[in-house]
């Protein structure tokens, strides 16, 4: 599967880089209308649900605000002009950018605007605002889904295997991500580097959160690290190997057509399960693989070693369950 050549020239491709630049307008906004208001010194950190314990010079976080929103804007901008960017890198710096001007955005709105209310730095409570650092990378989607979409080249395969009347086959293989097995292991480093401070200093209760939430991502990478593909008479499962979950399943007659490809990251947005529009895949690293389009359109992609072997399987199973 290859991607066709798409310029980003296009004025679809211009308004996706374009919308970065909102958050940008957004800080600029609010500091003519505030200035006025604004206290020489924000709140500009949290290590709970309690009062701010850190404050920066307004002017400070003002220029760290204009940076994280500027800087990505004029990346965008120029990445969305550029001849000759396929659509996959348009689409992947945009909502790189659009996170980073999203967050730098949210940043300053909340630290200013808490501030005035509070009238000085003393006592200023996040709260439930807090959320809404982490949903501000979500402003990446908007630029991502408004850039145009990649269009890629596929060739259906059309080899089998012969199968008698009375016969029928199974194949299985576990197939296993030496870069997912490593992240586990930097995700409990890095938790310990970021909550083991406050753990000793007696705050473990405002770290808890934090320290469930990465342990969850990392109990959730560590399922996905090692997986088990199997084509049978049911049509495509992927299970998880370590917990046994499901992560997907495709029915046999559900199956349009089957494809053989080099997987690369790059095309499906990256490793682990990805899910796009109309597409989804699970990338263990570039390499061989197996397409499968279901016959409302969708695509669905997985590594394996030998993608020929399931995927004749598959067409074989499809032909006499369609002979029935």
């Amino acid at each position: 599967m290859t991607e066709t050549p798409a310029t980003t020239t296009t004025a679809r491709g211009v308004v996706a880089g374009l919308t970065v630049l909102l958050p940008l307008i957004a800080v600029l906004a609010s500091w003519f209308l505030w200035q006025d208001k604004l206290p020489a010194e924000l709140a500009s950190h949290w290590s709970g649900n309690g009062p701010a314990d850190g404050t920066m010079k307004t002017t400070s976080m003002l220029m760290l605000s204009l940076s994280l929103t500027g800087i990505p804007a004029v990346g965008s901008i120029v990445t969305a002009v550029w001849r000759g960017v396929s659509a996959v890198v348009l689409r992947g710096v945009l909502a790189a950018c659009g996170a980073i001007a999203g967050i730098g955005a949210v940043a300053w709105l909340l630290s200013a605007s808490l501030t005035m209310q509070a009238g000085g730095t003393h006592g200023v409570v996040l709260g439930w605002w807090q959320l809404a650092l982490p949903a501000s990378l979500l402003f990446g989607a908007i630029p991502y889904f408004i850039a145009p979409k990649p269009s890629f080249i596929t060739h259906e395969y059309t080899g089998g295997i012969a199968l008698g009347p009375q016969e029928t086959g199974a194949w299985s293989s576990t197939i296993t991500s030496k870069t997912l097995m490593l992240i586990p292991a930097g995700m409990l480093i890095l938790t310990a580097v970021l909550f083991a401070p406050e753990v000793a200093g007696g705050n473990g209760k405002s770290a808890a959160f934090g320290i469930a939430t990465m342990l969850a991502v990392t109990v959730l990478v560590i399922l996905m690290a090692r997986l088990q593909v199997t084509v049978d008479w049911r049509g495509l499962r992927v299970i998880s190997a370590l917990g046994r979950i499901p992560l997907k399943r495709i029915p046999l007659d559900n199956i349009a057509s089957v494809e053989v490809a080099q997987l690369r990251p790059t095309e499906w947005g990256g490793w682990g399960y990805r899910v796009m529009p109309g597409r989804s895949a699970i990338i263990m690293g570039a390499g061989p693989g197996l397409i499968v389009t279901t016959t409302n359109g969708k695509q669905f992609a997985v590594t394996v070693a030998n993608p020929k072997v399931p995927a004749g399987l598959l067409l074989a199973l499809r032909r006499k369950a369609n002979k029935k």
